[in-house]
C-alpha cells in the first residue's frame, strides 16, 4: 500500500512538473501508437498513450518535448500510413460490384500488401507501390496481353549506403506477388529519409519507478523539493496550532 501511495504521489508530481502532457497525434490504432511510443522513448523523449473517446489512441508528450517529438516523427515517417490489405479491402464487399470497382479494389489490396511487406524490412521508413496490371487484348488471338504488367516502387530508407534491401530483392518480391509481372518490369527507386534530430542528453533517466528525460527530471526534482518545503511549512503550522489549542485547554 505504501509503495502504491509513493508511486501515485510521484506520478502526480510528474504530471505537474511536465506542465500537463500535450497530445501530438490522435486517431491511431494500438499498433501505430505502440510504434510511435517506443520510437520516441528510444530517442530519449518521454511519451504516453491513452485511449480516445472514439476508441482510437492518442500519444502525448511533455510540453517541453513537443517540438522535438514532432521533428523526430516527421524524420522517422511516423506514424506510418495505414496499408490496407486483402483482409481490410474485402471485409465488407459491395452488393453489386462492377468490374472496374472490383479491379480497383484488387489493385489497392495487392499494393497495400506489398507495401506492408517492404516496410517490415529494418531500415525502410516507408514504401510506395504503383502497379499496372496486365490487360488482355480482347481482339488478339495470342496469349500476349495488350498492356503488360508493370510496377514502380519508391523506398524511403534511413541509411544512405548500402540500402537495407537490394534492388534485385525488391524486384523479386514484387514480381512474385503479381501474376504475369516480370522482374525486369519492376522499377525501384531509393530515396533517403530526413536525418533524425540529434537527441539531447543521454536519453531517458530513471527516477524511482519512472523514466524521464533529463529536463523533465530536473523539473521534477525542483517540484519535489518545493513540495517538501511546503509539507514542512504545513507541519510547522500544524504543530504551532496544536500547541496553542493545548495551552488554551489548560487555561480552562
Amino acid at each position: 500500500m505504501r509503495e502504491l501511495k509513493r508511486r501515485g504521489l510521484l506520478s502526480m508530481a510528474v504530471f505537474f512538473a511536465l506542465g500537463c502532457s500535450t497530445p501530438i497525434h490522435h486517431g491511431l490504432d494500438e499498433t501505430a501508437a505502440n510504434e510511435v511510443l517506443t520510437s520516441l522513448e528510444r530517442a530519449g523523449i518521454g511519451a504516453s498513450k491513452a485511449r480516445d473517446e472514439d476508441g482510437s489512441f492518442v500519444v502525448s508528450v511533455g510540453r517541453a518535448d513537443v517540438v522535438r517529438a514532432l521533428e523526430f516523427m516527421r524524420a522517422s515517417g511516423l506514424p506510418r500510413e495505414r496499408r490496407l490489405g486483402f483482409g481490410e479491402i474485402y471485409k465488407q464487399p459491395s452488393l453489386v460490384p462492377t468490374a472496374t470497382e472490383e479491379r480497383a479494389r484488387y489493385l489497392e489490396a495487392i499494393t497495400g500488401e506489398i507495401a506492408r511487406t517492404l516496410e517490415s524490412v529494418e531500415g525502410v521508413a516507408s514504401a510506395r507501390v504503383h502497379l499496372v496490371l496486365a490487360e488482355p487484348d480482347p481482339l488478339g488471338q495470342s496469349d500476349q496481353p495488350r498492356v503488360p504488367a508493370q510496377a514502380a516502387v519508391l523506398l524511403k530508407t534511413r541509411s544512405r549506403e548500402p540500402p537495407p534491401i537490394a534492388e534485385a530483392e525488391v524486384q523479386k518480391l514484387v514480381a512474385g506477388s503479381v501474376p504475369g509481372l516480370e522482374r525486369t518490369a519492376v522499377a525501384v527507386v531509393f530515396t533517403s529519409a530526413p536525418e533524425l534530430p540529434t537527441a539531447h542528453g543521454a536519453g531517458l533517466v530513471a527516477l524511482g519507478p519512472l523514466r524521464l528525460t533529463q529536463a523533465s527530471r530536473s523539473a521534477l526534482v525542483f517540484v519535489a523539493l518545493g513540495g517538501c518545503v511546503l509539507v514542512a511549512i504545513l507541519a510547522l503550522l500544524l504543530l504551532v496550532t496544536a500547541r496553542r489549542l493545548a495551552a488554551a485547554q489548560r487555561k480552562r
